[in-house]
């Protein structure tokens, strides 16, 4: 049974891209088929996987897969194979998905899920990068997903972030009562959390683990954004810098998914 997952958070630079591929790369690491969809017009997924050079190419893209119904089975020509996982890029036709989701597309929520169904490869997991705001994009990941985790900076406006996206649940799951069962926020993590903390972080990080989800803390290394300027996660990153504790807390994340998979097989 694959399990889908968005990463999403309606603020911008909270490392919901860092979290996609590294996550991505812990599940590939664990043996597991591993898909990532970057559903952010702004590419970030697509340069940090090493695809930056078909983001510019006038190419099929997942923008004509979740405009044109007749176009939904290309989904499977527009995978990209990577050394870690499988990786649908965005391409800057995106820019203009969300108005046309809005004035030209029938039933424009479910375009993306409708879409994944038609994959060929079964795959464990699949990851969706979700756009840092609102809009029928981040619907349409999230009613595909049925799951989100949520990244977060241990600053106060991530309490924010948490709440608006508590609302859009509630929204999307009073919308398509039928269509979904449910939303569930998986979990929260913290990212970039500093080795010496100033009293602000320690407070917010208090604050988080007393949330109902799970909370993990993935430290700040230059490793991290070493990868992603080469296009790989840390798992596949060799580095002088000290990698070893940003691969446990990304791994102990891959470890959750794996059990909440056993649970809902169960």
């Amino acid at each position: 049974m694959t399990q889908i997952i968005a990463i999403s958070n309606q603020a911008g630079g909270v490392g919901k891209t860092t979290t996609t591929i590294n996550l991505g790369g812990a599940l590939a690491n664990q043996g597991h088929d591993v898909l990532l969809i970057d559903a952010d017009p702004q590419g970030t997924l697509t340069e940090g996987t090493g695809f930056r050079d078909l983001y510019d190419q006038k190419i099929p893209s997942l923008h004509q897969v979740m405009v044109e119904p007749t176009r939904t089975e290309e989904i499977n020509e527009i995978i990209e194979h990577h050394d870690e996982f499988d990786v649908i890029p965005s391409n800057k036709a995106m820019d203009g998905l969300k108005d046309m989701l809005v004035t030209q597309v029938a039933n424009s929520e479910m375009r993306l899920k409708i879409a994944v169904d038609e994959l060929d490869q079964d795959y464990d997991f699949i990851l969706i990068d979700c756009p840092p705001d609102l809009s029928q994009i981040l619907d349409n990941a999230l009613l595909t997903a049925e799951q989100v985790l949520i990244p977060v900076e241990p600053t106060r406006r991530s309490i924010r972030a948490i709440e608006k996206m508590n609302e859009e649940i509630a929204y999307l799951s009073n919308s398509f009562p039928g269509q979904i069962d449910t939303i569930d926020i998986l979990g929260i993590v913290i990212n970039a959390v500093e080795s010496v903390q100033n009293n602000d972080t320690k407070q917010m990080i208090e604050f988080f683990n007393d949330a109902p989800y799970d909370v993990f803390q993935v430290p700040e290394r230059v490793a991290i954004r070493r990868a992603w300027n080469n296009g790989v996660s840390i798992f596949l990153h060799e580095d002088d810098a000290k990698t070893e504790d940003a691969r446990e807390a990304y791994t102990e994340i891959a470890k959750m998914l794996e059990r909440h998979t056993t649970e809902v097989e169960a």
